[in-house]
């Protein structure tokens, strides 16, 4: 497969603000050739069904600033495939709760003025004795997934797991990856994660190069700025 970068949950308007520069870092390191996203590439704070925290944005304007994220993203990656997240499905949610059809809703290009594939998952061809599950979350075990579907797997939403994990058969090697997040865990978008887990976000992605799986941690400096090294 080509070189691939897989871009953990952003949380746009409230992801880190060294994502773009340290994505571009890693494109340039690494050859890459191709990106997926895990999913929650926006936070949809406003509409979620949390308690909308004081020091965020209004509805449009949190949409602005998202749509100002997605669309910087998409000059990188315009072939994107997106996961679709539990926050990107915010308004699909709200809209079933209150018995709205979807046709009412607008697809997500349109709404974000983009031409990305969005799916729910992505099975892939590795090489040639590997396909990769991509998903935004399937229980908080991906090594789980992984063994019991007998494929490689690959999945964001669990912010503060981050990491690569091997098994076997008696025939092929497969691995495992939660691949963290770019988030900002400062926002008071956050503030229900804090009150609810006291772990911290890892901050960070994941790439294939040459069908080999490699974690690329965004390494922070003590102000929590990225420190410009891949």
């Amino acid at each position: 497969m080509k070189n691939t970068l897989i871009i953990s949950d952003t949380h746009a308007p409230f992801h880190h603000r060294d994502t773009l520069p340290f994505l571009d870092a890693l494109v340039d390191h690494w050859g890459i050739e191709d990106a997926k996203h895990t999913g929650d590439i926006v936070d949809n704070h406003f509409g979620s069904f949390h308690d909308v925290e004081h020091g965020t944005m209004s509805a449009k304007d949190e949409h602005i600033q998202a749509k100002k994220f997605v669309k910087k993203l998409e000059e990188r990656f315009p072939s994107l495939t997106v996961v679709l997240g539990n926050h990107d499905i915010l308004a699909e949610r709200k809209a079933t709760k209150a018995g709205i059809m979807m046709e009412h809703l607008n697809d997500y290009n349109s709404r974000y003025d983009v031409n990305w594939n969005w799916v729910e998952d992505d099975f892939f061809k590795v090489d040639q004795y590997n396909h990769c599950l991509l998903t935004h979350s399937i229980g908080s075990g991906t090594l789980n997934n992984a063994t019991k579907f007998s494929h490689c797997s690959i999945q964001g939403h669990h912010h503060s797991k981050y990491g690569l994990e091997y098994f076997a058969d008696n025939q092929i090697l497969r691995w495992s990856i939660t691949s963290g997040c770019l988030i900002d865990q400062k926002s008071p978008a956050f503030n229900y994660a804090r009150k609810a887990v006291l772990a911290r976000a890892i901050i960070g992605c994941a790439v294939i190069v040459n069908n080999t799986p490699i974690m690329t941690p965004m390494r922070l400096t003590k102000s929590g700025r990225w420190n410009k090294k891949v």
